[in-house]
């Protein structure tokens, strides 16, 4: 009997020390992932913004972690983060994007580990809708747009404006409502109500002189870069057209992220003859009165629409950091640039709607306006740890 408690006793001591040692492990060697830290330098939300992580630099802090299925962890409350992995033309990973949230003037720390990803929902979307003309539609969980394609110009409809679908649910849209086809009517989900016509609409643009819009045509081919659940970018193209004796073509490329409600848009020209090209970046001004902001210093040109009963208010914006100045120009409130022939200029474009019910009034869009301006020249710290 003697002896049975002696063995029971080294026994358990012996467990002791294994689980002494095995915590103190854990302690010196956490688990094996790469560990990153994320610091919002500013008394601003940033909520469920997209940050980009530099593929490489990853892989050579842990290539093992993307040996095979991987997750993103939110150290704090131990739970899963959504991502993206967005690769190059030879489908090689380079970046990848994570969703997060950090309140203002805090850090947050995250961790990239092997593991099984949840699924979470798609945010953003985009493709070419040859069921409806060629229309090039796109959203993500706060607004929706579209441009308008070559089906459509041989009917003789011809705009290179940028349309806006407001819609109050952040669930993926555009297919369900050109199947149905009945988008110009509010079903609870939001509509088509924001009319456009021949003009700039919300935040086209064309090369300007003399207080002329020089028009391009409807786009002529497209190119998805990228459809995921953080980030579509896709690439529009334009036919040559005339521009002052000038012959002109344009490339656009779209880029939306989850939560947000601007595109990145990058428009490169090609002209001949032309080291720069003067353009107008235009907002379309409806009759009646609407609320207009024109700042040139900030480069935000903002226009809260004239109220529907019926369907709300749209809120529509541009910022233009190097602009080189704003006017109303007859039906359009205009931001003017130089675009470099060959290079791209880089402005937002975007929209909200009060129904929606997180922008509900001019004062709040501004504000929303202001904080996006100021995460653009602030963006996040990110440090991938030791």
């Amino acid at each position: 009997m003697k002896k049975f408690i002696v063995i029971l006793f080294v026994s358990t001591l012996f467990l002791t020390v294994l689980v002494q040692n095995a915590s103190l492990a854990d302690t010196l060697n956490p688990v094996e992932g790469i560990h990153i830290t994320i610091d919002n330098k500013l008394n601003i939300d940033r909520k469920n913004e997209v940050i980009e992580l530099d593929w490489a630099s990853l892989v050579k802090k842990n290539a093992s972690v993307f040996e095979a299925t991987f997750i993103v962890m939110d150290d704090a409350n131990g739970k899963q983060l959504p991502y993206q992995v967005i690769k190059d033309e030879n489908q090689k990973p380079v970046m990848l994007l994570v969703q997060v949230s950090i309140e203002p003037k805090t850090s947050v720390s995250i961790s990239i580990t092997k593991g099984i990803p949840e699924t979470f929902k798609t945010q953003t979307y985009g493709r070419l809708i040859p069921e409806r003309m060629d229309d090039f539609a796109w959203e993500n969980d706060k607004i929706a747009f579209r441009m308008y394609g070559p089906a459509l110009q041989k009917t003789g409809e011809i705009s290179s404006g940028i349309d806006v679908w407001v819609k109050r649910t952040p669930e993926m849209i555009i297919d369900k409502w050109y199947k149905l086809n009945d988008y110009h009517k509010d079903h609870g989900e939001g509509l088509d109500c924001y009319k456009v016509g021949p003009t700039l609409g919300a935040g086209g643009i064309a090369p300007y002189s003399n207080g002329k819009l020089y028009y391009s045509n409807n786009w002529a081919t497209y190119k998805v870069i990228t459809s995921g659940n953080l980030r579509t970018v896709f690439e529009l193209t334009y036919s040559p057209w005339q521009f002052n004796g000038h012959e002109i073509s344009e490339v656009k490329r779209i880029t939306l992220d989850a939560g947000s409600q601007l595109n990145q848009i990058e428009v490169t020209y090609y002209a001949d003859g032309l080291d720069t090209i003067p353009v107008a970046i235009g907002i379309v001004k409806r009759n009646e009165k609407g609320m207009m902001v024109l700042n040139e210093k900030a480069g935000c040109m903002a226009y809260w629409e004239p109220a529907s009963k019926k369907d709300g208010t749209t809120g529509v914006a541009i910022l233009l950091p190097e602009n080189t100045g704003m006017s109303i120009v007859e039906n359009h409130l205009l931001a003017f640039a130089k675009a470099q022939n060959e290079k791209p200029l880089t402005y937002y474009q975007g929209a909200c709607w009060d129904k929606a019910g997180e922008i509900k009034n001019e004062n709040e869009w501004n504000k929303y306006l202001q904080d996006f301006t100021m995460n653009l020249m602030n963006p996040l710290k990110i440090s991938i740890n030791p």
